[in-house]
C-alpha cells in the first residue's frame, strides 16, 4: 500500500519523510481506513526503518505530534465495531437442532465446539491439520497449534480439548473419510434429482479458508435465531473470554488461554461483562435484592 502510494506520486519509498508520511496517513483516513489499521501500517514501516537503520518520522517529536493530530480526526474516533460473543449457551442452542448424521451438521458442531474451547482464531482453525488432534488414555484430547498468530519464533501450543468435543471431532472424521491432512474441509455438492443443480459448498473437499470460518458462524448463528451481523470468525474466541470473566478467572488467566501478550484485548472482549459488575450495577442490584 505504501509502495503504491509513493509510486503514484514520485515519493521515495525509504526512508519516509513526514510530510510523505501525513499525506499517506491522510489518503487512508479519506479511504475510510479505521485507526487500528492505519497503526499496523506504522508498525510495519517503522519496523522495516529500523531495520534497514534509516531515520522513523515517528521517533522524532515532531512526528508523533503529527501523527497525535490526525488521530483527533473525528472519523478515527469512532468506535471500532467488535465481533459479537458466541457464548457457551449460545453454541449449546445452536447445536441442539443439528442431527449426528448429516456431515455439514457434524462437521459444524465438531468446528464450533473446537473453536470455542480452544479460543482458536480462524487462522489457526483453517490451519488444523487431523494428526493435530491426540486423545489421552481418558479420552480427552490435546490440540496442537503451530500457526499461532502470537507465535512469531514457531514455538508450538498445546490446549486441553474435552472428550465430549473429541467425540465430535472424531464423528465428523469418521463420517467423512479423512484419516489426515486438514481437519476441516468443505462438504462436496449433492446435485438435484430434478434439474441436475448442484447445492451445498464444492464439488471437491477442500480446506476450509478464514471466509468459510466466519459464513458457517453466522449462518449457524442466524438458523438459531440470533442477530447475525455482528458474527464473525473470532466470535468463539470472544464469547470464551466473556464466560470465562463471567466465570471469576482472571485476565492473567484469560490471557494465557486465548495466547494473547497483553490483556488489552481480554478487557476489550470482556468490558460488557466487567460494566455488569460496576459499582452502579451492584448498588442497584443491592437495592433490588
Amino acid at each position: 500500500m505504501w509502495s503504491a502510494f509513493c509510486a503514484q506520486r514520485s515519493l521515495p519509498v525509504m526512508p519516509a519523510t513526514q510530510e510523505s508520511l501525513r499525506a499517506f496517513l491522510k489518503d487512508r483516513i479519506d479511504a475510510g481506513r479505521k485507526r487500528a489499521t492505519l497503526e499496523h501500517y506504522l508498525a510495519t514501516l517503522g519496523l522495516a526503518h529500523r531495520l534497514t537503520q534509516l531515520p522513523w518520522p515517528l521517533e522524532t517529536m515532531e512526528g508523533r505530534l503529527m501523527w497525535r493530530a490526525l488521530r483527533r480526526d473525528a472519523r478515527l474516533s469512532l468506535r471500532q465495531r467488535q465481533a459479537q460473543g458466541l457464548t457457551l449457551e449460545d453454541i449449546e442452542m445452536i447445536l441442539l437442532p443439528l442431527s449426528d448424521t448429516n456431515p455439514r451438521d457434524v462437521r459444524d458442531r465438531a468446528l464450533l465446539w473446537l473453536a470455542y474451547e480452544t479460543m482458536a482464531r480462524r487462522s489457526e482453525l483453517v490451519a488444523l491439520q487431523v494428526d493435530d488432534l491426540s486423545t489421552d488414555a481418558d479420552r480427552s484430547g490435546r490440540l496442537l497449534i503451530a500457526r499461532a498468530k502470537a507465535d512469531q519464533e514457531g514455538q508450538r501450543e498445546v490446549l486441553f480439548v474435552s472428550r465430549e468435543t473429541v467425540e465430535s471431532v472424531q464423528r465428523w472424521l469418521e463420517l467423512a473419510g479423512h484419516s489426515g491432512g486438514a481437519l476441516f474441509r468443505s462438504i462436496p455438492h449433492i446435485p438435484k434429482a430434478s434439474d441436475g443443480e448442484r447445492v451445498g459448498e464444492d464439488q471437491y473437499p477442500r480446506p476450509l479458508t478464514d471466509g468459510d470460518i466466519a459464513r458457517i458462524f453466522k449462518r449457524r448463528a442466524r438458523a438459531a435465531g440470533l442477530d447475525a451481523a455482528l458474527i464473525s470468525g473470532h466470535s468463539t474466541r470472544v464469547g470464551a473470554t466473556q464466560d470465562l470473566l463471567a466465570g471469576n478467572f482472571s485476565a492473567a488467566a484469560v490471557m494465557k488461554q486465548g495466547r494473547w501478550k497483553s490483556e488489552r484485548m481480554v478487557m476489550r472482549y470482556g468490558e460488557s461483562v466487567e460494566a455488569g459488575r460496576g459499582a452502579m450495577a451492584q448498588l442497584l442490584s443491592r437495592r433490588r435484592g
